[in-house]
């Protein structure tokens, strides 16, 4: 028996088109897209043979919303930071000062300028690492911005500039690492065919790991 709560809480989509389109959205809402003249029986039958993958599609969306909530400003409130538990404490005036594991910011202060400092914190992580590894590779070192962008965690343009997301400041510094060193293997190679992954791969043997760090914790994107 299919478990009816799928289909209940299901939205569905019709159109003129042959095949069943399954998808699971951000806040863990089963959209399902349909023919026109599918029957109620039809789509229990398609939807049991998914009902495995649907689930565990939804409890990932759960489980990634649990560990990366949006952070709401509040004292006490916690959030990575360079892949490390940090502590939100709100304190009276303005600025910010940054302890291990704690983050002190004046109450004065908004989202917009935290978003500030945090870029602060990691402009100079991603300059020395796009130095180091430029070096490493033997590249002329690129100009460099941090981006506004939550898309994408890094980019390099037809001239060789680099940019990356400033919500990487919330990622281990290996992951981290790993952009960087993605980002530079363009300038010489902008496809992804197998020898841009070997040019990786001779960089950083482990790159699979890092990669699938930002995967399993995409939402960090959204922590502000």
């Amino acid at each position: 028996m299919i478990d009816q709560s799928l289909l209940k809480n299901a939205r569905i989509i019709q159109s003129w088109r042959r095949s069943i389109g399954f998808e699971v959205c951000g806040d863990g809402t089963l959209v399902l897209r349909i023919p026109y003249g599918f029957s109620r029986r039809q789509l229990e039958q398609v939807v049991a043979k998914k009902e495995s993958w649907i689930k565990r599609a939804q409890e990932k969306v759960h489980r990634e919303q649990s560990e990366h909530r949006t952070l709401e400003l509040e004292e006490g409130e916690t959030f990575l930071l360079f892949g490390q538990d940090c502590t939100l404490h709100r304190q009276l005036g303005k600025g910010f000062r940054l302890q291990p594991g704690n983050l002190f910011m004046g109450l004065e202060e908004t989202r917009e300028s935290l978003v500030r400092f945090l870029i602060q914190q990691l402009a100079p992580v991603l300059f020395e690492m796009v130095s180091r590894y430029a070096s490493l590779m033997g590249l002329p070192l690129p100009r460099v911005k941090c981006s506004r962008a939550r898309s994408r965690w890094g980019y390099c343009n037809y001239k060789g500039e680099l940019g990356f997301s400033w919500p990487l400041v919330f990622c281990p510094r290996e992951v981290i690492a790993y952009v960087v060193v993605h980002e530079l293997c363009h300038i010489r190679n902008m496809s992804h065919n197998k020898a841009f992954w070997l040019s990786v791969a001779r960089i950083l043997p482990d790159y699979r790991e890092r990669e699938k760090w930002l995967k399993v914790h995409r939402k960090v994107m959204s922590t502000l």
